[in-house]
């Protein structure tokens, strides 16, 4: 009989395990669940009945895995105590990698993006050279999508879906090309998405699985929407559910929502269909949406509207659902008023449900209804204060923060121009959440460095944790990165100074920068310099003002370009497990 880490390994390439009947029914468990086979991964689990404990673990996780599939939000909860009643276990270092993979994918699916990259890290960690490695770092590129790290997702899915394609895994490229496209679909790129698409299915569609197939076709509609190329992909697609087969499968129920979107003349049956294809109340939610939007308006829509948040609240958790009603009641807004109401209402779902992409999706239809409004919202999100308080010149006690890549001199001359850029903007869209959390404001960007301020109650305190935020989190990117093969990771260290600071505007109508001037912002500048790799270097009166137990820390002092006498500072190391 096969060891547990040779089972695992040889699942994930796809090959079944011989061996006792229960072993048998366990690797057609383990197939059937990467080939999203729900009905048949259950009729195996239920003939599979180890008597070891080690294999009851294995069990478990692949029950665990299947109920995940399923997609059923009210039954997370459940699942996060049993992966945590796992992993409590005197468990194989093979099961315990995926076990925690597992718990990633789960918080990944419940918006929390910060446990599961905790999880994927420690499963990555753990995890040895197998087909594992690359689908966790898969579900890594989709954390930095939730996170909004849009440029880091897209160079983590690129290089995932390259090495799984040379390994010989292809129905994980497919997977992984999938993912990407849904993220260009997301940011808007449609064309970058077609063009994935298209060569993924010419290159690789006659070797993947129907199901797999039909995914990505569906994705090819939903990107080529609008573009008067609806007609032949959606063809394309038809055909593709019916090579599927007979049988309702939530795959199948995107593909006849993309339909109904490609073929509005069509719609209505294409939606019949797709609701019976679903289970998921979340689903189910989405097709009474498209109903809305696509079907002439009758006495009813308040009925589907009830309906549609009926089942909403059933699913538990965030819906797409909820959030594309609400931007279609700002669309059809009577007045302004209304108008603003809805895009308030659409605004706190998305940032409640921390889904940047949805926020971006909100904020693309708040600049294009309303753009003096979307002006201020994003002015008041950054800063926590008015656009008009801003334009005020002012001199108060703020936290200023320094901030810079290490060794970007050396990797851009090896990198080429547009590897450079991406590099620097992938380091700013990871401090875009933190901006938003610690209520900083970011001033300048130059060139690899960032100057931000942070105003207000408790600022040195927002301030260094923003700072020791951005740190640690780029210490992870460098994990992943290095993970990947890369030579050059994303580490930046930065300085932190708080105390007296002119703020105010300067400029002229050709540019106007709101700016942060004095020996604050000069003082965290130098102590950025000083500081190592990895670490903040905080002013001593900072330190002091957040709280922070100094009793823990070494006071320095050293000399700085600028300054009469040595200043007294702190050296606070990060490292890629903290997290908050």
């Amino acid at each position: 009989m096969p060891d547990i880490r040779t089972f695992w390994n040889s699942v994930e390439r796809g090959l079944p395990v011989a061996g006792e009947p229960w072993l048998e029914a366990l690797s057609r468990a383990a197939l059937a669940e990467a080939a999203f086979d729900i009905p048949a991964a259950r009729m195996a689990l239920d003939a599979s009945t180890p008597t070891d404990a080690a294999w009851q673990a294995v069990r478990e996780l692949l029950d665990v895995r299947v109920t995940l599939r399923e997609g059923q939000a009210l039954a997370y909860g459940e699942l996060g105590r049993r992966l945590a009643t796992l992993r409590a276990l005197d468990l194989e270092e093979a099961t315990r990698a995926r076990a925690w993979h597992t718990s990633g994918v789960l918080h990944i699916r419940r918006d929390e993006p910060e446990s599961a990259q905790a999880a994927l890290l420690e499963a990555l960690r753990l995890i040895d050279d197998s087909p594992s490695r690359l689908w966790i770092l898969d579900s890594l590129g989709q954390v930095y999508q939730a996170e909004g790290a849009w440029v880091e997702a897209r160079r983590v899915l690129r290089a995932v879906a390259a090495q799984k394609e040379a390994a010989g895994d292809q129905l994980g490229t497919a997977i992984s090309v999938g993912n990407l496209a849904l993220l260009e679909i997301g940011l808007g790129n449609k064309a970058g998405a077609e063009s994935l698409l298209l060569e993924v299915l010419e290159r690789l569609g006659p070797k993947l699985p129907m199901l797999s197939v039909l995914r990505l076709r569906t994705l090819l509609v939903q990107a080529v929407l609008g573009t008067g190329r609806e007609l032949v992909h959606s063809m394309a697609l038809e055909a593709a559910l019916q090579d599927a087969g007979e049988g309702s499968h939530h795959l199948k129920g995107f593909a006849r929502l993309a339909l109904a979107r490609a073929r509005p003349d069509e719609a209505a049956q294409w939606l019949e269909h797709a609701e019976r294809d679903f289970s998921s109340p979340s689903d189910l939610a989405l097709v009474n949406y498209w109903r809305m939007r696509l079907l002439p308006r009758g006495g009813d829509e308040a009925r589907q509207v009830a309906q549609t948040r009926a089942l909403i609240k059933r699913a538990g958790g965030a819906s797409e659902a909820e959030l594309l009603t609400l931007l279609l009641f700002a669309e059809r807004a009577r007045d302004a008023n209304e108008r603003q109401q809805q895009l308030e209402a659409a605004f706190e779902y998305a940032r409640k449900a921390n889904n940047p992409l949805w926020v971006a999706r909100v904020d693309r239809m708040y600049e294009r209804l309303d753009p003096r409004g979307f002006s201020r919202r994003v002015s008041e999100r950054f800063s926590g204060r008015s656009a008009e308080e801003l334009e005020k010149t002012a001199l108060e006690d703020a936290t200023s923060i320094f901030a810079d890549l290490v060794g970007f001199t050396s990797r851009s001359q090896e990198l080429s121009p547009e590897e450079t850029m991406e590099t620097v903007r992938s380091l700013f869209e990871l401090a875009v959440p933190l901006f938003v959390r610690f209520k900083v404001r970011p001033l300048q960007y130059q060139g690899d460095g960032l100057l931000a301020v942070c105003q207000g109650e408790g600022h040195a305190s927002r301030g260094l944790g923003f700072a020791r935020a951005l740190v640690a989190k780029t210490l992870r990117v460098t994990e992943v990165r290095k993970a990947l093969g890369d030579k050059w990771g994303l580490t930046v260290r930065a300085g932190v100074a708080s105390g007296p600071t002119v703020l105010g505007v300067l400029g002229s109508h050709y540019k106007l920068e709101f700016q942060a001037i004095g020996r604050t912002v000069n003082l965290a500048s130098r102590l950025q310099g000083q500081a190592e790799p990895g670490q903040v270097c905080a002013a001593w009166a900072t330190v002091e003002a957040a709280g922070i137990d100094v009793s823990i820390l070494k006071a320095e002092q050293a000399p700085l370009k600028g300054f009469n006498a040595p200043e007294r500072f702190a050296r606070l190391a990060s490292s890629a497990r903290d997290f908050d």
